[in-house]
C-alpha cells in the first residue's frame, strides 16, 4: 500500500493555517524563474509553493523566505529577501543545515 505523505501545515502569528508545497509555480502567472510563493494568508486556503527542481540551498532559502512572508505580510519585498538571505546563509553555510536523505 503506497500512503501518499502529506503536505506540511502550520499556523501564522494570526492562526491563519497555511499549507506548504513542493510543486513548481506555474510560469504563466509568476514567471519561469520563481523559486516559491506564498499566498495571501488573509485569502481562504493560503499555500506555500517551492520549486523542488532548485538546489538544495535555493530550496532552504525559500522557504525562509516564504515563511517570512506569511508571517510578515505586510513587510517589504526588500526587507523579506534581506531577512531570509542572512537567516538561510546562516543555517547553510554556518551551520551546514542540509536535507535529509531518504
Amino acid at each position: 500500500m503506497n500512503k501518499k505523505k502529506k503536505n506540511f501545515k502550520f499556523k501564522n502569528a494570526a492562526g491563519k493555517e497555511i499549507e506548504v508545497v513542493f510543486r513548481k509555480p506555474n510560469k504563466n502567472v509568476y514567471g519561469d524563474d520563481c523559486d516559491g510563493v506564498c499566498t495571501n494568508p488573509n485569502l481562504p486556503n493560503p499555500k506555500i509553493q517551492i520549486n523542488p527542481y532548485r538546489s538544495e540551498q535555493t530550496q532552504l532559502n525559500t522557504a525562509v523566505h516564504e515563511f517570512a512572508h506569511a508571517f510578515f505580510w505586510d513587510k517589504s519585498e526588500k526587507d523579506v529577501k534581506k531577512f531570509s538571505d542572512a537567516v538561510s546563509r546562516f543555517l547553510y553555510t554556518e551551520k551546514k543545515w542540509r536535507r535529509l536523505k531518504k
